[in-house]
C-alpha cells in the first residue's frame, strides 16, 4: 500500500513535470474541456480586480493564461512568478487570475495587489468545471493559444517553458494529446493495480522514448517497488547506464529504491560506480556527500559520506581555488564526523589557505578554530581519563 501511494505520488508530479517533453497530466472524463477543443468562454461571479476579459475578444492576438488559485497559503504561493510572467510576456499573452473565493474574500487578500492582471472570483465554480479536470489541483494554470484551443493545464511552476514553446510556433498539441491519453491509461491501470498493464505501457513508450529518464525511474520503481522484482529492476536500469554511464540521475535512481528498499549494504558498490564516473567532478560528488548528511542519524552511512568527499577531495582538477577549497573544507568536516580531528585539522588549514580573499575564508577559519580546540580536549580527556 505504502509503495502503490508513493508510486502514484510520483507518477502524478511526473506528469507535470514532463508536461513538455515525454508525458503530462491525464485527462479523466467529466465536463471540462479536452486540450485540443476551443477554450470555453469565461462564466465567473465578479471581476474584482481589473475590468471584464473575454478570450473571444483576444482570440487572433494573444495567447491567454489561466490562473486558478484559492485564497490559502499554498493557492498564494505561486503570485510572485506569475506576476514576473505576465510582466515578462504580456506583450504576447494576457494572463487572468481565477479565484475560486468569494468576490469579498479576494478583494481582501492583501496580496491581492501583487497581481498585475485582472482577477475574477468564481466562488460558483462554473468557469472552474470548465477547465479542470478530476485530478487537476488548484493552484493551476491553463494555457489558450492565439486560435482560441486549449493547449495545456499544469502546475504554474512548469508555465514558462511551454509558454515559450506556444509562443515560438513549436508547441507540439498533437503529441501533447497523446501524452495526456498515455498519461490516462497508466493512472487508470494503477487505480485498479493492474501492474502488469502499467508495465506495458511503460514499455510502449519507452520504445519511443528509450532515454527519457523519468519514464526510466518509474519503470524502475514499478518494477522493484510494486511488482517486487527488484532484481529485473537493477538489470534494466544497468542497461541503460550502460548506455548513458555519465548521467546521473540514473545512478541516483538506483540510490533512492536501494533506501526504499532497505538495502543499504549494495549502497556502497553504486558509490564506487558513482565515483568512478564522476571523480572528475569534485563539486557533484561532495553535494551527493551533503544529501546523505541529511539523514537521520540512525540511516547515516558515514563511510559511503567518506568516500564522495575523499574521491572529490582528490580529484584531478579543480576549475579554481575556491572550488577546490570549498571541496577540502566539506571533507574536513566529515573527517571530523568521522572521528578525526587532527586529521580534520590539516585538511581544514589548507582549505583556509585556498579560500584566501573568497566568501569563504571566514567559515574555514572558524573551522580552523573549532577543530584545534576539539583536538586539545580530545588529548586532555586521554590524558586524564
Amino acid at each position: 500500500m505504502r509503495y502503490h501511494r508513493r508510486f502514484l505520488a510520483v507518477l502524478a508530479a511526473f506528469g507535470t513535470i514532463l508536461s513538455c517533453s515525454a508525458i503530462h497530466a491525464a485527462a479523466p472524463q467529466g465536463i471540462a474541456a479536452a486540450t485540443g477543443d476551443a477554450a470555453p468562454e469565461l462564466d465567473v461571479a465578479a471581476w474584482v480586480q481589473g475590468g471584464e476579459v473575454k478570450l473571444s475578444a483576444l482570440k487572433g492576438k494573444k495567447c491567454a493564461v489561466l490562473f486558478f488559485w484559492t485564497v490559502s497559503r499554498k493557492g498564494t504561493q505561486d503570485f510572485p512568478e506569475l506576476a514576473q510572467l505576465s510582466k515578462k510576456y504580456g506583450k504576447d499573452a494576457a494572463f487572468i487570475g481565477i479565484g475560486i473565493d468569494s468576490a469579498d474574500a479576494i478583494r481582501n487578500l492583501v496580496r491581492l495587489q501583487k497581481l498585475p492582471f485582472p482577477v475574477a472570483a468564481d466562488d460558483k465554480l462554473t468557469s472552474v468545471n470548465l477547465y479542470m479536470r478530476q485530478r487537476d489541483q488548484v493552484p493551476m494554470v491553463a494555457l489558450i493559444g492565439k486560435d482560441g484551443r486549449l493547449l495545456w493545464r499544469g502546475r504554474p511552476k512548469m508555465l514558462e517553458p511551454v509558454l515559450k514553446e506556444v509562443l515560438s510556433g513549436k508547441f507540439d498539441l498533437k503529441g501533447s494529446i497523446e501524452r495526456e491519453q498515455f498519461a490516462h491509461s497508466v493512472m487508470t491501470a494503477m487505480k485498479l493495480r493492474d501492474y502488469p498493464t502499467v508495465l506495458k505501457l511503460l514499455n510502449a513508450e519507452l520504445a519511443v522514448y528509450p532515454d527519457n529518464f523519468k519514464l526510466v525511474a518509474l519503470k524502475v520503481r514499478l518494477l522493484a517497488s510494486l511488482m517486487n522484482k527488484p532484481d529485473e529492476a537493477f538489470a534494466y536500469l544497468n542497461t541503460v547506464i550502460a548506455r548513458h554511464p555519465k548521467e546521473l540521475p540514473l545512478y541516483e535512481i538506483a540510490i533512492a529504491i536501494l533506501k526504499e528498499l532497505h538495502r543499504e549494504g549494495e549502497l556502497g558498490g553504486w558509490y564506487d560506480r558513482i565515483v568512478a564516473n564522476f571523480g572528475d567532478q569534485p563539486v557533484i560528488l561532495v553535494k551527493l556527500a551533503e544529501e546523505e548528511m541529511k539523514y537521520p542519524v540512525q540511516e547515516l552511512r558515514l563511510e559511503n559520506v567518506l568516500k564522495l568527499c575523499r574521491a572529490a577531495y582528490h580529484a584531478p582538477h579543480f576549475k579554481n581555488n575556491l572550488e577546490q577549497g570549498f571541496v577540502a573544507d566539506q571533507y574536513a568536516r566529515i573527517l571530523y564526523y568521522c572521528g578525526c580531528p587532527d586529521k580534520a585539522l590539516e585538511v581544514a588549514k589548507k582549505a583556509m589557505v585556498l579560500l584566501q580573499g573568497t566568501h569563504g575564508y571566514d567559515k574555514a577559519k572558524a573551522s580552523v578554530i573549532y577543530y584545534t580546540r576539539v583536538l586539545v580536549l580530545s588529548k586532555q580527556i586521554q590524558k586524564n581519563f
